[in-house]
């Protein structure tokens, strides 16, 4: 059995200063969170490595942090403790590679009718929507 872990497996970044590369996108990101200008929907796109799956997860916490510092998420309130052990419903990742049905969709879509029950903020990742059938992609975009 291989001991190989992928790098992005052996360190996440925390905060948007810990992101490598994506300065201009982490400034922005901090300034919408640090005047609460939050736009109802963010696409991040890129390579693979560049970072778009983990400065979600730092936005994640960011908008729905009890006690943000200039725009970066305090990692220390239950809301931000809660994102990261995944225990915090409003916070949804989802493989569009694993679930590229219409049914995923339709799902996906009766979760985000209810208000947020723990954040302040419902967030849905869609992780590869690339992936997502034609007729799945225009469920969601319904």
């Amino acid at each position: 059995m291989s001991s190989y872990r992928a790098l992005y497996r052996k360190w996440r970044p925390m905060r948007f200063s810990d992101v490598v590369g994506q300065k201009q996108v982490s400034d922005t990101l901090k300034t919408a969170v640090a005047t609460n200008r939050i736009a109802h929907a963010y696409l991040f796109c890129g390579t693979r490595g560049t970072g778009k799956t983990s400065t979600a997860k730092i936005f994640s916490r960011a908008v729905n942090c009890e006690n943000p510092i200039d725009g970066e998420p305090c990692n220390e309130c239950p809301t931000c403790r809660g994102i990261l052990n995944g225990s915090i419903p409003d916070v949804y990742e989802m493989d569009a590679a694993s679930n590229r049905s219409v049914e995923d969709m339709t799902a996906l879509l009766e979760r985000a009718m209810y208000a947020p029950t723990e954040g302040r903020y419902k967030v849905y990742m869609i992780d590869e929507v690339h992936m997502l059938s034609t007729t799945a992609f225009n469920a969601m975009l319904k």
